[in-house]
């Protein structure tokens, strides 16, 4: 007869060994389900003992760690929040407000503590402000692998590399990224926008912004683009007339690109009184303009400095063409009547209608690719998750049978 212990080892080993596909079949549906990413798994011994032991009381962990995070914050001490924010990521990945809140401190409040550091020189400051927003970004992203099907984080990361580009130590001392910076901003801020309906719907500022973020970073392009779709296919609660006024000014910054293109390449074909006449015209609107904003008092500043430049830069360009005129014995005054009574020649409007018809074409394709990744993406958040495998509905059975056997057994034995 078999030793009694002998056969507890046996149906120990019997129960350990059934857990493995088990567990396997967990750790895939919680994969499938988006509860964790592929990458959770690689965590450091100490979190995963620590997880474990907590088991279902991790949720209750992370609000007593959430909550003394906030009383830090409250007592502005913002540097001993990080490590809170850190293990709160690990009991809770789902919990987005606490990626957005402590890459917030990360990457602008703890930065904050630099400024006034007298043992730090101004590059030195200046280089631990970058390394808290790198920190700060880099948090955002590992929380977008754990909350990618919500449009929230990717806007926060968009915004916060664009709030960064737009920052006064890039104003002042430049940055060589500042064109990829945008790119990359404008990148996620692109992801947040795809959540429409069936997914969870995004406020309807975003693309509003992103048009705005697109011309202000010169892609007039772009922008038109984004605002002739959000005009022909309006979003819910979405204000038409403010869309119309920013599709407008786009359209003028627009039709001043292709006006000047169209003015250089006559000088390169040598036609300087032809140039002369367009650059004149383009300074008199310019001009116009400036009168315009000056009776607006709800004029953005921005664009009545914009307006200063573009006259200023006109204006030099004008005096080169008079001299070089004047060389060639040519009446300018006759030149300027003449640009005012033509007005703008077929050539430029001709060249100005090609360009928006191929923005609107290309706008029309834009818009449907995105029915179309957000319908996919749907379609992945919605995937149903992999059922039990064989292997697992067998040994449910043989788990039980053992579990009974070590429980009941010594009575079982003893009658």
């Amino acid at each position: 007869m078999l030793d009694r212990k002998f056969v507890h080892y046996i149906v120990a080993l019997i129960l350990l060994a059934s857990l493995i596909p088990l567990q396997r079949n967990i750790d895939q549906r919680r994969v499938a389900e988006k509860l964790v990413t592929q990458e959770q798994s690689a965590v450091r011994p100490g979190d995963a003992a620590i997880g474990l032991l907590l088991a279902g009381f991790r949720g209750l962990a992370a609000n007593m760690l959430w909550f003394r995070a906030t009383v830090l914050f409250e007592q502005q001490r913002v540097t001993e929040e990080i490590p809170l924010f850190q293990a709160i990521s690990y009991l809770q990945p789902r919990f987005r407000a606490m990626w957005s809140f402590g890459a917030w401190h990360m990457a602008y409040n703890v930065s904050a503590h630099f400024y006034d550091r007298e043992d730090l020189t101004d590059e030195e400051v200046d280089q631990r402000r970058y390394d808290c927003f790198e920190i700060g970004a880099e948090f955002l992203r590992k929380g977008i692998k754990y909350n990618y099907y919500h449009y929230d984080l990717h806007w926060d990361l968009g915004f916060s590399i664009l709030y960064y580009k737009s920052y006064k130590l890039i104003k002042e001392k430049g940055w060589p990224g500042e064109e990829e910076a945008l790119r990359a901003a404008l990148k996620e801020m692109m992801i947040a926008s795809l959540f429409q309906p069936p997914l969870a719907r995004h406020p309807p500022y975003v693309r509003r912004i992103i048009a705005i973020v697109m011309r202000e970073g010169g892609m007039l392009d772009d922008a038109y683009r984004m605002w002739y779709r959000l005009k022909h296919w309006p979003e819910e609660d979405q204000n038409i007339k403010l869309v119309e006024r920013h599709m407008k000014r786009v359209i003028e910054n627009i039709q001043s690109a292709d006006t000047k293109a169209f003015a250089l390449d006559l000088e390169n074909e040598a036609k300087l009184a032809e140039a002369y006449k367009v650059w004149f015209n383009l300074l008199t609107a310019a001009k116009q303009d400036k009168l315009k904003l000056a009776e607006n008092k709800w004029s953005d500043p921005r664009d009545r400095e914009q307006t200063d430049k573009d006259i200023e830069s006109l204006t030099e360009t004008l005096n080169l063409l008079e001299k070089a005129l004047k060389q060639q014995e040519t009446d300018v005054q006759s030149l300027q009547k003449a640009a005012l009574e033509e007005g703008t020649p077929q050539a430029i409007r001709e060249r100005i209608d090609k360009h928006f018809q191929a923005l609107q074409e290309l706008a029309t394709e834009e818009h449907a690719a995105d029915i179309a990744k957000t319908k996919e993406m749907y379609r992945e958040l919605t995937k149903p998750a992999p059922g039990l495998d064989l292997w697992v509905l067998l040994f449910i059975p043989l788990l039980s049978l053992a579990a009974g056997y070590l429980i009941f057994g010594k009575e079982l034995h003893a009658s």
